[in-house]
C-alpha cells in the first residue's frame, strides 16, 4: 500500500533555502518556496529592477509520503544543515501538511499577487477570525482563511507552520464559513 503524499515543512539555515531548493531538484524531490518580488539596486544610477526572492526564510516546503526515517535519513544526508519541523518539541512526529491546504496557500503566496505579509503565526494568537471564503471573482477566488484585523486593517489569514500569508481583502468578498476543513 503506498503512502499519502504530504507537505513537509523543512528549515534551512541562514539564507540557504534555494541552495537546498537546487539540491532537491538534483534528487526529483518536489519542494515549494513562497517567493516574492524585492525592489533591489542594479547598480547603475537611478535604476532598480523586481527581483524574486524566498518570502519566508529558512523555509522550504518538500512533497513526498510521510516517513519519519526518511526525514531523519534526508536531514542526515542534506548538503547542508536541514531540519523537518516537529509537531511537538520532543516528540519524534514531524509536522505534515494536507494536499489540499498546501494548493490554497500555494494559491494565496504567488507572488503575482501583490500586498501580501508574512508574519510570524504566534503574532495571531487570541485574535478572534471569522472562517471565510473569497467568493469575488479574481486572483483570490476560491481562498480559505481566516478574517480578522491586525495593525488596524483586514486580512484573510492562511497559517501554515512557521509563518503566516496575510491578504489585504475587503469582507464584501467573502462568504463565512464553517470551519476551514
Amino acid at each position: 500500500m503506498e503512502k499519502e503524499q504530504v507537505w513537509l515543512p523543512l528549515q534551512t539555515v541562514y539564507n540557504k533555502e534555494l541552495t537546498v531548493a537546487a539540491y532537491l531538484k538534483e534528487q526529483g524531490i518536489e519542494h515549494y518556496i513562497p517567493m516574492t518580488y524585492e525592489l533591489r539596486d542594479t547598480g547603475r544610477e537611478g535604476e532598480c529592477s523586481h527581483v524574486l526572492v524566498p518570502a519566508i526564510h529558512n523555509l522550504i516546503f518538500i512533497h513526498c509520503p510521510y516517513d519519519a526515517n526518511w526525514c531523519r535519513q534526508f536531514a542526515s544526508e542534506a548538503p547542508l544543515p536541514v531540519y523537518f519541523l516537529k509537531k511537538e518539541r520532543n516528540g519524534n512526529d514531524y509536522c505534515t501538511v494536507s494536499e489540499r491546504d498546501m494548493q490554497n496557500f500555494m494559491h494565496t503566496t504567488n507572488p503575482d499577487i501583490q500586498g501580501t505579509r508574512f508574519i510570524d503565526s504566534e503574532k495571531l494568537r487570541g485574535k478572534r477570525s471569522v472562517p471565510v471564503r473569497v467568493v469575488r471573482r479574481g486572483p483570490l477566488y476560491g481562498v480559505t482563511g481566516k478574517f480578522l484585523r491586525y495593525g488596524g486593517r483586514h486580512y484573510i489569514a492562511i497559517e501554515m507552520p512557521q509563518s503566516t500569508a496575510l491578504l489585504k481583502v475587503s469582507y464584501t468578498w467573502c462568504e463565512t464559513i464553517e470551519d476551514i476543513e
